[in-house]
């Protein structure tokens, strides 16, 4: 799960968040609304696309915040997201 969520919106009931997955990697990892993290980036044992049709709000219960993040988005990688979101919702976001 990644967290898009601006951060004081995290400090409420929920986040903001897209899901990856692994599975079909290399048919989705070229589709416009996915973006591909190679095995090892974000803290990831596979090679997972973040799934950005999958932007949905979770209650902050069913996150481990103890441990906290495993990764954090390189610049470029949330700039990809930003418009894959773009993509999925029919606007042509672009990250400031």
């Amino acid at each position: 799960m990644l967290v898009v969520s601006r951060e004081n919106f995290n400090r409420g009931d929920y986040v903001t968040c897209l899901m990856f997955t692994s599975a079909h990697f290399e048919l989705r990892k070229g589709l416009p609304n996915c973006v591909p993290s190679r095995n090892g980036e974000l803290g990831l044992s596979k090679d997972c696309v973040a799934q950005c049709e999958t932007l949905t709000l979770l209650n902050r219960w069913m996150l481990d915040e103890v441990s906290g993040p495993i990764g954090t988005l390189e610049d470029m990688a949330l700039r990809d997201v930003i418009r894959a979101v773009g993509f999925v919702i029919a606007s042509d976001c672009e990250p400031v």
